[in-house]
Protein backbone atom coordinates (compact mmCIF):
# COMPACT_ATOMS: atom_id res chain seq x y z
CA UNK A 1 0.00 0.00 0.00
CA UNK A 2 1.45 3.37 -0.93
CA UNK A 3 2.24 5.89 1.74
CA UNK A 4 -0.60 8.31 2.47
CA UNK A 5 1.29 11.28 1.03
CA UNK A 6 2.82 9.55 -1.98
CA UNK A 7 1.84 10.83 -5.45
CA UNK A 8 0.23 7.49 -6.32
CA UNK A 9 -1.83 7.53 -3.13
CA UNK A 10 -2.98 11.07 -3.87
CA UNK A 11 -3.98 10.16 -7.43
CA UNK A 12 -5.85 7.12 -6.17
CA UNK A 13 -7.81 9.23 -3.66
CA UNK A 14 -8.61 11.85 -6.32
CA UNK A 15 -9.87 9.17 -8.72
CA UNK A 16 -12.06 7.51 -6.08
CA UNK A 17 -13.37 10.93 -5.02
CA UNK A 18 -14.44 11.76 -8.58
CA UNK A 19 -16.10 8.36 -8.93
CA UNK A 20 -18.05 8.69 -5.67
CA UNK A 21 -19.10 12.29 -6.37
CA UNK A 22 -20.75 11.03 -9.57
CA UNK A 23 -22.90 8.26 -8.14
CA UNK A 24 -26.56 7.58 -7.53
CA UNK A 25 -27.51 6.55 -3.98
CA UNK A 26 -30.45 4.15 -4.08
CA UNK A 27 -31.87 4.31 -0.57
CA UNK A 28 -34.43 1.54 -1.10
CA UNK A 29 -31.93 -1.06 -2.34
CA UNK A 30 -29.10 0.37 -0.16
CA UNK A 31 -26.77 0.64 -3.14
CA UNK A 32 -24.35 3.17 -4.56
CA UNK A 33 -24.42 3.04 -8.37
CA UNK A 34 -21.84 4.54 -10.72
CA UNK A 35 -23.02 7.14 -13.21
CA UNK A 36 -19.65 7.22 -15.02
CA UNK A 37 -17.71 4.83 -17.23
CA UNK A 38 -13.93 4.49 -17.39
CA UNK A 39 -13.97 6.47 -20.64
CA UNK A 40 -15.82 9.34 -18.88
CA UNK A 41 -13.24 9.28 -16.07
CA UNK A 42 -10.35 9.50 -18.51
CA UNK A 43 -11.94 12.61 -20.01
CA UNK A 44 -12.51 14.22 -16.61
CA UNK A 45 -9.05 13.44 -15.20
CA UNK A 46 -6.99 14.96 -17.95
CA UNK A 47 -3.85 16.19 -16.17
CA UNK A 48 -0.10 15.61 -16.55
CA UNK A 49 1.44 12.73 -14.66
CA UNK A 50 -1.80 10.75 -14.36
CA UNK A 51 -1.14 7.06 -13.86
CA UNK A 52 -3.85 5.57 -16.06
CA UNK A 53 -3.43 2.13 -14.49
CA UNK A 54 -4.94 3.50 -11.25
CA UNK A 55 -8.30 4.19 -12.93
CA UNK A 56 -10.52 1.17 -12.25
CA UNK A 57 -12.63 -0.55 -14.88
CA UNK A 58 -16.02 0.89 -13.96
CA UNK A 59 -19.13 0.92 -16.09
CA UNK A 60 -22.14 3.17 -16.01
CA UNK A 61 -24.81 1.48 -13.85
CA UNK A 62 -22.33 -0.72 -11.94
CA UNK A 63 -23.04 -1.26 -8.25
CA UNK A 64 -20.03 0.06 -6.34
CA UNK A 65 -21.23 -0.45 -2.76
CA UNK A 66 -24.21 -2.37 -1.41
CA UNK A 67 -25.45 -3.50 1.97
CA UNK A 68 -24.58 -7.15 1.32
CA UNK A 69 -20.88 -6.48 0.62
CA UNK A 70 -21.09 -7.50 -3.03
CA UNK A 71 -20.26 -4.15 -4.63
CA UNK A 72 -17.26 -3.85 -6.92
CA UNK A 73 -15.50 -1.44 -4.52
CA UNK A 74 -16.00 -3.72 -1.50
CA UNK A 75 -13.98 -6.69 -0.36
CA UNK A 76 -15.85 -9.93 -0.90
CA UNK A 77 -15.91 -11.12 2.70
CA UNK A 78 -18.82 -13.48 2.14
CA UNK A 79 -16.73 -15.71 -0.18
CA UNK A 80 -14.40 -16.59 2.72
CA UNK A 81 -17.08 -17.66 5.17
CA UNK A 82 -17.23 -21.25 6.34
CA UNK A 83 -20.43 -23.16 5.72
Amino acid sequence: MPHKRSPLGLQKRVIRGVIFRNTYHDRLACEVVSMLSRHDLLGMLNFDGLNVSLIPEVERGEVLVDSRGGGSFQKALHSHRKA
